[in-house]
């Protein structure tokens, strides 16, 4: 889900001539998912974003998860460039394989 600023901050931003980093198309192209009760023997994604520090953090996330919840699996992947939302093909291969999906942004 992607959160838009509220109207008083849209308001400030045009009285400074600004424009809000994020897109409003992205609202109706994605949703929520259910929550899950527990995250025991689920199969988790990795999503890195090329940066640096990224797959250190997301693979010390992946390492801390497997031994609390005995993950089933683990899928690991990268996004190609760091500011852009990942391609179709991989959220759809992250839905398709992962019950959930963690995210890393790390400089």
């Amino acid at each position: 889900m992607v959160n838009t600023p509220d109207t008083r901050v849209q308001e400030q931003l045009q009285h400074w001539d600004i424009l809000a980093a994020n897109d409003p198309a992205a609202n109706s192209q994605w949703n929520e998912a259910p929550r899950l009760t527990s995250l025991h023997g689920k199969t988790g994604g990795f999503l890195g974003n090329r940066k640096d520090n990224a797959n250190p953090l997301l693979l010390a996330i992946r390492e801390l998860l497997d031994k609390q919840f005995e993950l089933s699996d683990s899928v690991v992947m990268d996004k190609f460039i760091y500011s852009r939302p990942a391609a179709d093909n991989i959220v759809d291969a992250l839905s398709e394989r992962c019950d959930f999906v963690v995210t890393a942004i790390a400089d």
